[in-house]
């Protein structure tokens, strides 16, 4: 060899022809020229060294020079085996692999040999060959004389009967006639009837199958005298047995991978069929193999090569019906069908083809579950299964809104959010029909739905939703939705109690309200453990009629409006626990019960701003009132009450501005948008949508959402400013009661004292009515100085509440901010307020929109 590693071939050529001349002598020449051709063909006999070639392994060439021998003689193999030994004693691995290989390649060509008419010895007796070729390779060397002898048994001489040679040829002659041919038969029908055992799960001669992990492996002993082109097979066949083994185990109600529920077994149904298939298949094999033993004909034989291309596509079915499989462990329903859906767009045909006819097979129960869902507004799922969930433990009162619900896991991915939620409906639409509103209507187009989901159930997982099921369940979705819209807003009235939720509850009807307020005043003072609720109902029911319009209907909304008390903490007044509710019944319970919270928190939140507004204009009307009172001592309170006046009227504005917002732009905007939305509805759960909405702007536009929980705070101390200025008047016009009254007694005790003559009173008396006198101005003006802080206080809340408002991303806030300081007083007194980038830039950047508007 070359220092480069690779083949010198002038001097394996002469090599080669100096080999020739001592074992062929005479017919040197036609054997170098066979010997050339043949590693002309097999250029592996010559590999250089370090070669990875699987044909030039030492111990597979041992192995089947091994074989070949012990079909003759157990003698041959232990003489060869002897020399075998010396070889590895004289050169190395790498030096020896090429040797056996080119000899065991000489010795199997037996064709090539008959075709040029080369019958010599080499090509039948290789421990000849091996043994010239060995003595030749150590020659000079103290072995040679231990090969001459291992090879002569010991005598120097030749035995009898032999041809001179070192070995007589009679006895290791390796003829390839019919006894070896019958061999070689016999050993591939037993290696076809193991991978058929093996194709089935057992394990066998050759092969040994792990426990764990089901794969199979060579039989160290028993394959030892196979030749690697036969372990090779052998091996590659055995993967057929593992890949069944896993399939199996789905089927197999004792294993873990067992597949459960009706998902499950409609899978399994169809793994049967692919394994009864097989095992067709399995059985068309052992029956050829069978009638291959009885016949012995070797002309069409079945052989290794055979079985693999027969078992070549059920290998690659099983192998993909097992990763499939895998897929679908611990999962059930429609999980199990989104896990078989995504193979469907795999790029093989074959693993198209399997895994539609796996989720065909699956989706079974699926239709049947569609069927009476879309049909009677029956759920049958006994293994919780079904994509859509029934609720057993709901309240009549909530049957539309938490009886039926999507289960997300269990969506198949075939169903898209919007169509999985138009079958809810559908269901849905049906039972609230049947249960709550008694119509027993047959749905609409049933027999067709019913039809095509039994007949062409792959169009529920077809990629297009233009299909006969999707049209048809569209239409279903449509009619059924509209019927129950029809029948709410029909008969049972749904938009007129909404109208009169909007009137009450949310104080729309303006003058219901001051009604109310005047009249529940007396009673809500109180504490409220001694407020009895029938007595604020028949004061409720007086306010209705006092305020009824032309247009509304008194004994309906009586029918339906209550007072309802939230539950009293100690020294609680009847303003902390009043709250009116609206109350519905039939149909309708189950839309407006879960929204009852909801009305009773806008209603608290606006009764209590309508009660602030009530207090300042009673504080007003008080002020107007008392000027002609006290006239007397006007001299004195007149710049607190200037003071009392100037605070009233900033506290009226501020709280006029902030109901004005209220009602208008936020609820009668709202309520302008959700009728719009009404009459547009196709379904009930439009309708439903659009009043969910409708209620989350007008949270959001009072100041009830958590993100505007800091104006919510700054109108607290806004309210509380008002509160305090309402005791404080009260406490104010005591003390200028008192002040009254204590001057009348001392003018009567002057006009009595006329009567007598004594025209006057006292000097006592006098002295007792200056400290009296000084008493009050002293009283006065602590007064004057708690309305100042409750000025200040209530200027400070107004200047933190617009600063919000001004820096607040809703454009409307801002403008509200505008419309509270129209004159700009808190813009002057507040630094803040006149910073760039807030109250003033929002200004102009409205102003901006307006007039691209």
């Amino acid at each position: 060899m070359s220092r480069n590693n690779q083949p010198n071939f002038p001097v394996i050529y002469e090599l080669l022809k100096a080999l020739c001349v001592d074992l062929a002598g005479e017919h040197c020449n036609a054997v170098l020229k066979a010997a050339t051709q043949l590693i002309a063909t097999k250029p592996n006999s010559i590999a250089y060294y370090g070669s990875s070639s699987l044909a030039a392994n030492e111990s597979t060439i041992m192995a089947r020079i091994n074989s070949r021998l012990s079909s003759k003689s157990q003698a041959a193999t232990n003489i060869f085996n002897g020399l075998y030994e010396e070889l590895v004693s004289m050169m190395e691995s790498k030096e020896r692999t090429p040797i056996l290989e080119f000899l065991l390649n000489i010795a199997d060509s037996d064709k090539t040999a008959s075709a040029s008419g080369l019958q010599i010895d080499l090509r039948n007796d290789v421990g000849s060959a091996l043994t010239k070729l060995s003595i030749n390779s150590a020659a000079g060397s103290s072995g040679s004389q231990r090969v001459m002898m291992s090879l002569a048994g010991g005598n120097s001489a030749p035995a009898a009967g032999s041809t001179g040679s070192l070995f007589d040829t009679k006895v290791f002659t390796m003829d390839e006639g019919p006894p070896q041919i019958a061999d070689r038969n016999e050993l591939e029908d037993q290696l076809i009837q193991d991978v058929i055992y093996a194709c089935t799960g057992f394990k066998v001669k050759y092969l040994r199958k792990n426990v764990v992990t089901g794969e199979f492996k060579l039989d160290h002993v028993q394959c030892r005298n196979l030749d690697a082109c036969d372990a090779g097979m052998l091996l590659r066949l055995a993967e057929v047995g593992y890949f069944y083994n896993k399939v199996s185990t789905f089927t197999n109600p004792s294993s873990d991978s067992y597949l459960m529920g009706n998902f499950g077994q409609g899978y399994i149904t169809a793994l049967q069929k692919e394994l009864t298939n097989y095992y067709g298949l399995i059985a068309n094999l052992q029956e050829h193999l069978d009638r291959q033993r009885q016949s012995g004909d070797s002309t069409d034989r079945m052989t290794l090569t055979r079985t693999m291309v027969w078992l070549l596509e059920p290998m690659e079915r099983l192998q993909w019906l097992a990763v499939i499989s895998e897929a679908c462990r611990e999962v059930k329903g429609g999980a199990l069908a989104s896990a078989v859906h995504k193979f469907i767009w795999h790029g093989d045909p074959m693993v198209r083809t399997i895994s539609r006819q796996l989720l065909q097979s699956a989706c079974i129960p699926l239709q049947q579950m569609l069927t009476q869902w879309l049909t009677d507004g029956k759920i049958v799922d006994p293994h919780c299964e079904f994509f859509i969930e029934e609720l057993t433990d709901v309240s009549h009162n909530q049957l539309w809104h938490e009886a039926f619900r999507l289960r997300k896991p269990m969506v198949p991915s075939f169903i898209s959010d919007t169509f999985a939620k138009q079958i809810l409906v559908i269901g849905k639409s049906i039972n609230f029909l049947r249960e709550t509103c008694k119509d027993r209507s047959q749905v609409p187009e049933r027999t067709d739905l019913k039809k095509c989901l039994n007949e062409r159930l792959d169009y529920l997982y077809s990629p297009h939703n233009n299909t006969e099921l999707h049209i048809l369940i569209d239409s279903v979705y449509l009619k059924t939705s509209k019927r129950v819209l029809d029948i709410v807003l029909g008969p049972h009235k749904l938009f007129e109690h909404l109208k009169a939720i909007r009137g009450y509850l949310l104080l729309g009807y303006g003058h219901f309200a001051d009604v109310l307020m005047e009249k529940l005043k007396q009673q809500l003072d109180r504490p409220a453990k001694e407020i009895h609720q029938q007595n604020l109902f028949s004061i409720v029911a007086e306010a209705v009629r006092t305020s009824a319009g032309p247009e509304q209907d008194e004994p309906e909304v009586l029918n339906n409006l209550d007072v309802y008390f939230l539950s009293p903490c100690e020294g609680d007044t009847g303003w902390d626990v009043f709250c009116l509710t609206y109350k519905v019944r039939g149909p309708l319970v189950t839309i407006f019960q879960p929204v009852q919270c909801t009305y009773r928190a806008l209603f608290k939140h606006l009764w209590n701003m309508k009660r602030f507004e009530f207090i300042l204009y009673g504080i007003w009307r008080n002020h107007m009132l008392s000027t002609r009172c006290y006239k007397p001592i006007a001299s004195k309170i007149s710049i607190v009450k200037q003071h009392l006046q100037t605070l009233c009227s900033k506290m009226i504005n501020i709280i006029t501005q902030m109901h004005y917002y209220i009602l208008f732009e936020v609820i009668e905007c709202s309520w302008e948008q959700f009728s719009a939305c009404v009459q547009q509805a196709k379904g009930l759960d439009d309708v439903l949508e659009a009043h969910e909405k409708f209620l989350q702007r007008i949270f959001v536009g009072i100041f009830l959402d958590k993100s505007t929980h800091m104006y919510t705070r700054s109108l607290e101390l806004i309210f509380s400013s008002v509160h305090k200025l309402d005791e404080w008047q009260s406490n104010f016009y005591k003390l200028c009661n008192r002040e009254m009254d204590s001057l009348k007694a001392f003018e009567d005790e002057i006009k009595a004292s006329e009567a007598t003559g004594n025209y006057g009173v006292t000097a006592e008396r006098t002295l007792e009515r200056d400290e009296e006198i000084q008493i009050f101005e002293h009283q006065l003006m602590k007064c004057q100085k708690a309305l100042s802080m409750i000025g200040i206080e209530y200027e400070t809340s107004v200047s933190q509440f617009l600063y919000n408002l001004a820096i607040s991303s809703t454009e409307s806030l801002p403008q509200l901010c505008m419309r509270l300081d129209y004159n700009e007083y808190y813009k002057h007194r507040d630094e803040r307020l006149s910073l760039p980038l807030t109250f003033q830039h929002m200004r102009k950047s409205m102003a901006g929109n307006f007039s691209r508007q």
